[in-house]
C-alpha cells in the first residue's frame, strides 16, 4: 500500500471534495510504512517539521496551512541527506534513499502548489 497526496476543496457545508489528480501529475507520497519510518520519524521532527510527522495520526493540511507546509517541505529538502541517513532501510544506500525521498517530496510539493493556486488543502493518505 502507498501513501498518496491529493488536493481537496472545502464545501460550504464544511465537508471536502477531493479533486482528480491531473494527467502527468505524481501523487505517491511513499510507501505506507513511511507514515512512521520517514514522515513521522524522530529525524524529521528534529529537522523542525510538524506537518509531515502529523501523518502518524492524521492526514489533512488545511488550505490556510499550505504556505507553512511548503516552507516545511523546503526545510526537509535542506535536511534530506541527514533524514535519509537516519531512516535508510537495509536494502539501499543512503544516497538511493535520499533520491527516493526527494522524488516523493517533489510530488508532495507540486501538489501543495496546485492546492495553493486554487485555495485548497492537502489530503495525504
Amino acid at each position: 500500500m502507498s501513501l498518496t497526496v491529493e488536493v481537496f476543496l472545502v464545501r460550504a457545508d464544511g465537508d471536502i471534495d477531493i479533486l482528480e489528480t491531473p494527467d502527468g501529475a505524481c501523487d505517491p507520497a511513499g510507501p505506507e510504512r513511511w507514515r512512521t519510518r520517514v514522515w513521522g520519524s524522530r529525524a524529521i521532527r528534529e529537522l523542525g517539521a510538524r506537518f509531515l510527522p502529523a501523518l502518524v495520526k492524521g492526514d489533512l493540511v488545511a488550505p490556510e496551512e499550505i504556505p507553512a507546509f511548503l516552507r516545511e517541505c523546503a526545510l526537509v529538502r535542506d535536511g534530506l541527506g541527514e533524514l535519509a541517513a537516519r531512516t535508510c532501510p537495509a536494502d539501499r544506500t543512503a544516497d538511493q534513499h535520499a533520491r527516493h525521498i526527494g522524488a516523493r517530496l517533489s510530488g508532495i510539493e507540486a501538489t501543495a502548489l496546485r492546492a495553493a493556486g486554487i485555495g485548497g488543502g492537502l489530503l495525504i493518505w
